[in-house]
C-alpha cells in the first residue's frame, strides 16, 4: 500500500490472513444484517450490533454519541490497543464510514481491508458462518477529536473560498437535487452551494474485487476536479 499517501490505513488479504486468531486483532463486518447474512463472513470475524453507518441511535443522525460508541465498540471486545480490521462487500462504503467514527473519537488503530469480503473471496481464503462473540468486554475510550468533524458553523464561513471544498460524495440523483427527500439519508433536495461531486463509486476498482483504484488515478482525479492538497475538503 506504499503507493498511497497513507498506505497505513489499508490491509491486504495475506496481511489479515496471517493474524486472525491474534487476541490483539479484532475484525469487524461492517455490512447491515441483510447483507451479511446472506452471505460467508471472514472467520472470527464480529458484526455491529448498530446501523452500518453508526448514527445516533435516538435520531438517526450523524454519529453515535461518546457513551453509545464506547458501549458498542467495548461489546465487541476493542481495546485501546487494538488493532481493528474494518470490511465489508459494496467498496468499503460502510467500512470507511465506520473508520472514520473511530478516528473522530480519537482511535488511531483502525484499517480497512483493501476490496472487503469480495477480495478476501477473490484470495481463496475460507468464510464461515458462524459469528465470533467477544470473550470480555473492552476498554475502548472514545476521546473526541472536534476537527475531525465538519458541522454547519464550521461550513456555512468557509463558503466560497478558494483553498475550502466541499466534496459531494452521494449518487447523481442526490446531487442534482432530484431524488425526493426526505430519504435515509437526506432530510432534503439539493447540495451544498460551490461542491464538487464526485460519487464514491468512482473510487472503487469494480472489476478488481472492489480493492480502490491506484493511488494515481485517485490523485488524477481529485487534481482534476480542482481538489488539491493545499486545500481544506470536506466529504459529505
Amino acid at each position: 500500500m506504499s503507493a498511497y499517501p497513507r498506505g497505513d490505513l489499508l490491509v491486504e488479504p495475506a496481511w489479515l490472513a496471517e493474524r486472525l486468531g491474534q487476541p490483539d486483532v479484532v475484525v469487524i463486518d461492517c455490512d447491515p444484517a441483510e447483507l451479511r447474512d446472506a452471505r460467508e463472513h471472514i472467520p472470527g470475524a464480529l458484526h455491529l450490533p448498530i446501523h452500518q453507518y453508526f448514527r445516533d441511535a435516538a435520531t438517526f443522525k450523524h454519529v453515535a454519541p461518546p457513551e453509545e460508541a464506547e458501549s458498542v465498540l467495548r461489546g465487541l471486545g476493542v481495546n485501546n490497543d487494538s488493532t481493528v480490521v474494518l470490511y465489508d462487500q459494496r467498496g468499503s462504503i460502510n467500512a470507511a464510514r465506520t473508520w472514520w467514527v473511530l478516528w473522530y473519537y480519537g482511535f488511531e488503530h483502525a484499517v480497512v481491508l483493501n476490496g472487503g469480503w469480495p477480495a478476501w473471496q477473490a484470495e481463496g481464503y475460507a468464510g464461515a458462518t458462524d459469528w465470533a462473540v467477544a470473550t470480555r468486554p473492552g476498554n475502548f475510550t472514545a476521546r473526541v477529536v472536534p476537527e475531525r468533524y465538519a458541522s454547519c458553523a464550521t461550513i456555512l464561513p468557509r463558503l466560497g473560498q478558494p483553498d475550502f471544498v466541499p466534496l459531494d460524495v452521494r449518487d447523481d440523483l442526490e446531487w442534482s437535487g432530484t431524488k425526493p427527500a426526505p430519504n435515509a439519508n437526506n432530510q432534503r433536495e439539493g447540495r451544498i452551494p460551490g461542491a464538487v461531486h464526485i460519487e464514491w463509486v468512482e473510487f472503487v476498482d469494480w472489476e478488481n474485487a472492489t480493492r480502490f483504484k491506484p493511488a494515481e488515478w485517485i490523485d488524477a482525479r481529485l487534481v482534476g476536479a480542482g481538489i488539491t492538497r493545499d486545500k481544506r475538503v470536506v466529504p459529505y
